[in-house]
């Protein structure tokens, strides 16, 4: 008994005694990690490593207690058998854990060095923020509290000038959004980012009141605000800069420091400009600002995506990069970038990409051009592997999709559903869904895509629009097995009827591909004997190709429409074979007598490419007079109808409209032209006593194969 009381006092000492150690291993664990969380900010190194070593402290107490508790059995190296358990087992969960919450992580510096070329062709280098270590937070719209229709511009204006100017700060990553409400605005922020922006504005008697949210991105509490009042509201965002900067830049790893550039330095001064600009209209924004070296940029940009014009892309480029010196070194970068791709310069600008997503590398305009190139050369290989390490290193929704398209791509279709199944909590449902629907169907499985798409439905039966494309792809796939043989029909290169925008198709392993000038690549799938359809309803875009045969049983063109939430767009795409691309090379060329008889050959091989036979009567036409004689008839109808402009310039005779590309007019008879941007439209002028005093434009139907005359008030102006 006596034994007992004193066994039980020699316990009572040992638990008293460990937990005076394990106290003091408390104090010094956090002592050490204040320590090495000054370190880390002295000397930018990765933050990860506090995370790192606060899990192993915290991981190891188990062992550490049973040691405290036993160490001078245990000193003596006399260990029980679940101590020869328990210690291991301890030691290689710490190792897991730790391998799979830091193993993605940069544990070393938060910047590195970038090495570049100069405007002067000097060797440069810089140091810059690692992207991993930038606070990303969406911006949404700063609602109006007092309705102004002359000052609506602003709800988003705000935001986009918000999102230009922190982006020339690298310690930050800003992303613009243009959802407005607040439920929306959290299951979108929440995924990837802890934090977002928003606020409100009025303007009352010529002065601008502005409130600036920082908000939870888990359940819009609010973080920090301030407002902001005068009477230039373009120096009040400089100021939203600041604090914004202020509370996600002061006290994180935001040495090196960048240049702020005032928003009037580097996008305008003038409001009328910058309302042109947030609402899209560029030619607008720099005909109040001819110096708008963003506009111009954005412009170009959109020209090129589009494949507008070339006349306009490479004037629009030439622009930009006249006027780059206005703009931050990055976007200087970009002018150049496109100026290259403006003039076909496709190595010299993948170089400059590839510089710059050293800087930004998650940046979505650098990454959507990378993927165009990769695109243009067919380069699979490189298109999944930079997706999939942007993913790794900076997962978020554009990145998501990114991977989701290059693992389609290459036929990576188990992949692709095993990632999502991994963040399919965090997404929301509609989205989860949009996305695991194209890996299922590629891969075969039509009863699942069949459950997917039921499912889509039932969550947003407003989006019937959209998903009937893939309405008809599983009715078709339920009864037809799909070989490579079905898919090679669609292969060829394919001119769009209504713009210079071109398209590649070609199979691919067992996959059938599309690459539009100037876009990304995209996976189609069969949804009928002669039908194609690509596209995600989450992104408001879905595609159905319909081929139509000729004469000799071959597909010579597709029907292409356009679905968006609520309506259809049709347009058209000829096939283009080797003959038309022989001649139009001649024609480019200025190799009149040789484009005549390749124009002559490519007619008859292709009798329904009524736009080849329009080539060939210009060619005839400028044959049949002398130089004199067409530029007398230019001269007739330069000036001003209406909207429309007609010039002479270096000999040729241009035409533009306000929102239109500048394209070059091409006669076939005195009074009727051509042009090889638009084959669908003749421009006319209508004469009187001798003089042009109308000019109209003439549509050709392909349905009915004729041409017509557009009568409605837009189409026919007189000449001022």
């Amino acid at each position: 008994m006596e034994q007992e009381i004193k066994s039980k006092k020699f316990d009572k000492k040992r638990v008293t005694k460990t937990l005076q150690f394990f106290a003091a291993y408390l104090v010094a664990a956090w002592t050490l990690l204040q320590f090495v969380d000054w370190v880390l900010i002295r000397y930018n190194i990765s933050p990860y490593w506090v995370d790192l070593l606060l899990w192993i402290f915290i991981g190891i107490i188990p062992s550490l207690i049973i040691y405290l508790y036993n160490q001078e059995r245990i000193n003596n190296r006399v260990l029980k058998l679940r101590e020869k358990i328990i210690f291991p087992v301890n030691i290689i969960l710490i190792l897991v854990i730790t391998y799979f919450g830091f193993g993605n992580s940069d544990l070393g510096a938060t910047t590195k060095t970038i090495a570049y070329t100069s405007e002067e062709g000097n060797q440069a280098s810089a140091v810059i923020t690692k992207e991993e270590f930038r606070t990303g937070f969406p911006i949404y719209n700063f609602e109006p509290k007092t309705k102004d229709s002359t000052k609506t511009w602003l709800e988003f204006g705000i935001s986009i000038l918000l999102q230009e100017d922190l982006l020339q700060n690298k310690n930050l990553d800003p992303k613009l959004s243009g959802i407005k409400n607040t439920v929306d605005k959290v299951n979108n922020a929440k995924i990837f980012n802890d934090f977002y922006v928003d606020g409100e504005f009025e303007f009352v008697d010529g002065n601008y009141t502005i409130t600036t949210f920082i908000r939870n991105s888990k359940n819009a509490k609010i973080i920090a605000q301030e407002t902001f009042n005068g009477n230039d509201v373009l120096n009040i965002i400089d100021n939203i800069t600041v604090f914004v900067t202020g509370n996600f830049a002061s006290n994180e790893f935001n040495t090196p420091t960048y240049l702020d550039l005032d928003v009037k330095e580097f996008a305008s001064n003038s409001l009328k400009a910058l309302e042109y600009y947030r609402n899209g209209d560029y030619e607008n924004a720099t005909k109040e600002d001819s110096t708008f070296a963003l506009a111009y940029l954005q412009s170009a940009k959109k020209n090129l995506i589009f494949s507008v014009s070339k006349f306009e892309e490479r004037n629009l480029a030439d622009k930009a990069y006249k006027y780059r010196s206005k703009l931050p070194l990055q976007r200087r970068g970009e002018t150049l970038i496109f100026k290259n791709l403006a003039y076909d310069a496709y190595e010299d600008a993948e170089e400059l990409i590839k510089l710059q997503l050293q800087v930004d590398p998650n940046d979505q305009t650098y990454n959507y051009l990378l993927y165009t190139l990769y695109g243009r050369s067919r380069n699979l290989k490189a298109f999944f592997e930079h997706a999939l390490n942007s993913y790794e290193k900076r997962p978020s929704i554009n990145n998501g999709y990114n991977l989701n398209n290059a693992g389609l791509i290459n036929e990576k279709y188990d992949e692709i559903l095993k990632k999502l199944s991994k963040v399919e909590l965090l997404l929301p449902a509609n989205i989860v869904f949009s996305l695991q629907l194209k890996p299922q169907l590629f891969k075969g499985d039509i009863v699942a895509a069949e459950n997917t798409l039921a499912k889509m439905k039932l969550l947003n039966p407003e989006d019937e629009n959209l998903v009937k494309v893939y309405d008809k792809a599983i009715t078709f796939l339920k009864n037809h097995k799909v070989t490579k043989d079905n898919l090679k029909k669609f292969e060829g290169e394919y001119r769009v009827n209504g713009s210079e925008q071109t398209s590649k198709l070609w199979v691919e392993k067992n996959t059938l591909l599309r690459y539009v000038s100037n876009q990304t690549i995209t996976p189609m799938i069969m949804a009928g004997e002669n039908t194609i359809v690509a596209g995600a309803p989450n992104n408001r875009r879905t595609w159905e190709n319909t081929f139509l045969k000729d004469d000799k049983n071959k597909y010579y063109l597709y029907k292409n429409e356009e679905n968006d939430f609520d309506n259809s767009y049709i347009t058209y795409s000829w096939k283009v074979d080797k003959n038309i691309k022989k001649a139009e090379a001649l024609f480019e060329a200025k190799k009149l007598d040789s484009a005549k008889i390749a124009y002559e050959i490519a007619i008859k091989a292709n009798q329904k490419h009524y736009y080849l036979k329009d080539v060939l009567a210009h060619i005839n036409y400028v044959k049949s007079i002398d130089s004199e004689t067409l530029q007398n008839q230019f001269k007739d109808v330069v000036g001003n109808y209406g909207p429309r402009i007609f010039w002479v310039e270096n000999g040729k005779l241009f035409y533009k409209r306000e929102g239109f590309p500048k394209i070059e007019m091409l006669p076939i008879t005195k009074d009727r032209y051509i042009n090889m941007t638009k084959f669908e439209n003749h421009f006319a002028f209508e004469y009187a006593n001798g003089n042009v005093i109308e000019s109209v434009v003439y549509r050709y139907d392909i349905e009915k194969e004729i041409w017509f005359k557009l009568e409605n008030k837009g189409n026919i102006f007189k000449k001022d």
